[in-house]
């Protein structure tokens, strides 16, 4: 730098994986209401969030290159249309979002494209 100073050289050694060793995953989702929004989240095997991505309508979500492993999908009612899920608030009275999970686990191989269709129920009314 400017005052003469200098860093200790550091070497470190990694690999990344093959490219063999990544698929593609098509979800194509079906809505109930197209007046709605919904936050569509791809979860892996141990529920830790992978992607988000906010829907209004029928649509196909492509994940390109993710690992070949097993994966859950999420849904969440977004009421407010934040593209995200809210916590319920006691001083407004207001309910937490809905949230459902698709129990299917979906189990994508190396260098393999999958194609899941995935009807959204309705949203169930929380009392």
């Amino acid at each position: 730098d400017i005052y003469g100073d200098k860093n200790k050289r550091l070497s470190k050694k990694f690999q990344i994986n093959k490219l063999d060793n990544y698929s593609q995953l098509t979800v194509k989702l079906t809505v109930p209401d197209t007046s709605k929004a919904y936050v569509v989240e791809l979860l892996s095997e141990d529920k830790k969030l992978i992607q988000s991505d906010p829907i209004t309508k029928n649509t196909s979500l492509v994940y390109k290159g993710i690992l070949a492993a097993k994966y859950y999908v999420r849904i969440i009612y977004d009421e407010n249309k934040n593209g995200k899920w809210d916590s319920g608030n006691v001083r407004l009275k207001r309910q937490p979002e809905n949230i459902w999970l698709n129990e299917k686990l979906i189990t994508l191989r190396p260098n393999w494209e999958a194609e899941e269709p995935v009807t959204i129920p309705k949203e169930k009314v929380t009392p």
